[in-house]
């Protein structure tokens, strides 16, 4: 039976040239969306917040302005740790994490279509965590001699 996330320790297989392409594009992405948020300027964001959430009374302002105002931080320094691919399981958890967060707010707002999108980065997530054995292409792999997990291979 063939072995899901398994690797034969070459950056250059289908698999870690796969992963590492995807990482990138993913870790870009959500880098990405915290660079934009910090360039537009943060008061704009934070805005936003309000904006969205005027009509949810169990969410106080009081907690939406300090968390707009972290989330593009967190978002480029976790996107940015995923993109190169330093300290990938960390980042992945984090941002997996970030998105639960972001889920739970979307839902007391009873946005069923973001919610839906936020379940693809979840899937996102789980799928770089459970195949985190293909990371030969990242700072981790490099500065661990190439060793990208140790994390026991998913069976299929």
């Amino acid at each position: 039976m063939a072995m899901l996330g398994t690797q034969d320790a070459d950056w250059r297989s289908d698999g870690s040239l796969a992963y590492g392409l995807f990482r990138f594009t993913f870790g870009l992405n959500i880098m990405m969306r915290g660079v934009v948020r910090i360039a537009l300027g943060l008061p704009a964001f934070q805005g936003y917040m309000l904006t969205q959430f005027k009509d949810v009374p169990v969410m106080p302002p009081a907690f939406l302005i300090p968390f707009a105002t972290v989330l593009p931080f967190v978002e480029t320094l976790i996107g940015l740790c995923i993109l190169v691919g330093f300290q990938t399981r960390a980042a992945l958890i984090a941002g997996a994490l970030m998105i639960a967060g972001l889920t739970f707010g979307t839902m007391l707002r009873q946005d069923f279509t973001i919610a839906w999108l936020q379940l693809d980065y979840a899937i996102a997530f789980f799928l770089l965590i459970a195949l985190r054995s293909w990371n030969l292409i990242s700072v981790d792999a490099m500065m661990g001699g190439g060793k990208a997990s140790t994390a026991v291979p998913a069976r299929v």
